[in-house]
């Protein structure tokens, strides 16, 4: 970038590994390598802010402000999702010494980007009513009242009344979210299906609605039509290639670079890039009925057929190769929770995914007003520094000790936020090719920093006991023996954690290899047999095979998230304890048959996170020992209450096992469900003859987190 000192843009959005806020960030990066700027993705949501009636934490913002910025985008139509318009202008004031580009909403004094309406969901809805004769609509919305998704709406609306002014079309909000739109449309089909096309106002809430109806045996197009909005790069590789409407992404952010560049007197823009057309244009393809994707060419389908499996063998291929990355760093930082070990661990595979620059600052949100943190690791091409056990101490009102290097065109910065608490932010050039790669470092750096914190934490709490004992006279030798049991408890309780991790580390490698690589794998065989077939222009068989591809393609979509969910059960954020609960129940009657009831005591409830997430664990683990071991043929999950405490309970019928009383439970089940119920305190019980085994779990009940 030359020795000039760069200008700085900062790009304020909420989540970067979602595809149409990753388009827009590249097409500004693109614009970007024009001039003489620094542009900085700030993350503005995390695992814990991203709920269904939860909203962004200021994080983003605080972090932009900590940055000697030149100028500022934000993507408020994403960011209008969860803060309000009056919230959002309040910040933009905060950053009212600068240029700023707003990306969909409009603000006083801001200049704002938005596509222009294009009449694309007119021609849409015309299509799929003159063409294909659809007269039963389902509509799936963004947020209710989000601007850019009530526009789409309201559109979709009118042209339907003036093509069929008999029709009633369903409106159902769906947030924006593929897996809303899936829940919404699993709902409808169990309840009562009578639609022959699925409008969605994203592309991400039709390819959910096209995942349930697929698993439920309805075919899309042949009896339902299914269309999107957006034209996301993966919108053409999905099965069927998605009808959608095309929006300008990339050139939303080329746009507001140009002006940006422009403002900060460093040339004017291009005049063709500040003329291009914003407009949104209709993508015909063949989920809406149009097998031919429009063209009418049966050659031209064979081809993009083809393009389709060979782009998703290579992103299947890409991806894992990325994971195993992700793992490899994964299972470095669980062997250790010594700080130092975790960030050389994490500094090596940061230079495998090629990475060039990336540092982790911790902040201690206990002081209050605190005006310092602390850098622990610096990577910077090959050299890599970690300052532990304190880190190297500087102003927070820098982003780094030095400023950011003016050697890299772009960051990404995320913030380190374990549950409520905010632990610091990671920082890295955006070099990974996979854009979920940076959420998942940002969520393993949390977890294995948070654990190395706690247990220097512990240490120290060990010397400090150990120096008092040594400090103490003869009298003192009881509370020495003491120390000894506790010290002597606490390594068991790491061994124990330690065999814990490894334990699930194992099942996941198995489930992974068992299962989704088999399936992938025989994919690629029926992928490669349908180029062949289609080189001899077998086209009878090729479609057979193409079938084999789909229903395969699909197995390994269900496997995949059959183990995500096992992995983390999220309608515990979205919709509570009780909910996942029912959810957990219906899984097992679908995979191991209807043997598994589940009673609930009116008034039953869990508000504490961390009980809710540890009682859901008991009860998951407590029924899979049941249905793999017991040969049971009847399970009953109860969920009961008093008013100063909640039980879960799992009984079988099934063969039992033996109980030693006084022991440590010997088995790798029984040890995670006695660690589980000590990490909040609970009293588990467990009974078993050869009649049948219960299991049990009592906490007091505490106030929501």
């Amino acid at each position: 970038m030359g020795t000039a000192e760069p200008k700085r843009i900062g790009f304020l959005a909420t989540q970067f590994d979602e595809y149409y806020q990753n388009l827009v960030f590249h097409g500004a990066l693109e614009e970007a390598r024009r001039y003489p700027v620094q542009l900085i993705f700030y993350e503005g949501s995390n695992t814990e802010t991203l709920t269904k009636s939860g909203a962004l934490d200021d994080t983003a913002f605080n972090l932009a402000a900590k940055t000697r910025l030149d100028g500022l985008i934000v993507m408020t139509n994403t960011m209008g999702s969860s803060f309000s318009r009056e919230r959002i202008a309040g910040y933009l004031a905060s950053f009212s010494h600068m240029p700023i580009v707003s990306i969909g909403l409009e603000f006083d004094n801001v200049y704002t980007l938005r596509p222009q309406a294009g009449c694309g969901m007119v021609q849409l809805t015309s299509h799929l009513v003159e063409v294909h004769h659809r007269r039963r609509f389902l509509f799936l919305a963004g947020p209710e009242g989000h601007p850019e998704s009530e526009a789409r709406k309201s559109e979709f609306l009118h042209t339907l009344s003036e093509l069929l002014p008999e029709a009633e079309p369903v409106i159902l909000y769906a947030d924006f979210l593929e897996e809303r739109a899936y829940e919404t449309t699993i709902a409808l089909i169990e309840g009562h299906w009578n639609f022959d096309a699925v409008v969605a106002a994203n592309d991400q809430m039709a390819f959910g609605s096209i995942r349930a109806l697929e698993e439920h045996g309805i075919r899309v197009p042949a009896q339902v039509s299914v269309t999107g909005f957006d034209d996301i790069p993966y919108s053409v590789l999905s099965i069927p290639a998605l009808t959608t409407i095309h929006q300008p992404t990339s050139e939303l952010g080329r746009r507001a670079i140009g002006y940006l560049a422009t403002e900060l007197g460093l040339g004017s823009s291009d005049p063709t890039s500040m003329v291009a057309d914003l407009s949104t244009s209709f993508v015909i393809r063949q989920s809406c009925g149009c097998m031919n994707g429009g063209t009418g060419d049966a050659a031209s389908t064979v081809d993009q057929l083809q393009m389709r499996l060979r782009n998703l063998f290579s992103l299947q291929v890409g991806e894992r190769s990325r994971s195993a990355f992700l793992r490899r760093i994964e299972a470095a930082v669980v062997r250790t929770f010594k700080l130092e070990e975790i960030l050389v661990e994490l500094s090596h595979g940061l230079k495998r995914l090629g990475i060039r620059f990336a540092a982790v600052v911790m902040v201690d949100e206990r002081r209050k007003n605190t005006s310092r943190a602390s850098l622990f690791m610096l990577l910077n091409g090959e050299e890599v520094q970690i300052f532990t056990p304190n880190g190297q101490q500087f102003s927070t009102r820098s982003l780094l000790p030095q400023g950011l290097p003016k050697d890299f065109q772009a960051y990404v910065c995320e913030s380190l936020q374990f549950g409520s608490e905010q632990m610091g932010y990671f920082i890295c050039t955006p070099d990974a090719k996979d854009m979920h790669v940076y959420a998942s470092l940002r969520d393993l750096i949390t977890t294995s920093m948070k654990g190395a914190l706690i247990m220097s934490l512990e240490k120290d709490r060990e010397l400090i006991l150990q120096r008092e004992v040594h400090e103490r006279t003869g009298e003192l030798v009881a509370a020495n023996k003491q120390l000894k049991r506790e010290i002597a408890q606490r390594k068991e309780l790491e061994q124990e954690l330690l065999e814990v991790s490894n334990n699930i580390m194992t099942r996941i490698g198995q489930d992974i290899h068992d299962d989704l690589c088999q399936d992938l794998a025989a994919l690629g065989m029926l992928a490669a047999t349908l180029e062949s077939a289609l080189k001899k222009t077998e086209l009878a068989g090729a479609r057979q095979l193409a079938k084999n591809i789909s229903e395969s393609a699909l197995k390994s979509a269900y496997t995949a998230k059959q183990i995500a969910r096992d992995l983390f059960p999220s309608d515990l954020q979205d919709n509570g304890f009780v909910a996942s609960v029912m959810q957990l129940v219906k899984s097992k009657n679908v995979t191991d048959g209807n043997m598994v009831t589940l009673e609930i005591q009116p008034g039953f409830h869990i508000d504490d996170k961390q009980q809710a997430i540890q009682l859901y664990r008991i009860i998951q683990e407590a029924l899979n020992n049941a249905l793999k071991h017991a040969k049971a043929t009847r399970i009953t999950v109860n969920l009961l209450h008093d008013e100063q405490s909640a039980t879960v309970e799992v009984v079988d019928d099934g063969v039992g096992f033996e109980v030693k009383k006084g022991r440590t439970a010997s088995g790798m089940g029984m040890k995670i469900l006695t660690y589980r119920a000590n990490l909040i305190g609970g009293d588990l019980h467990i009974a078993s003859s050869p009649s049948g085994t219960v299991v049990s779990c009592r906490v007091s009940l505490q106030e929501g987190a």
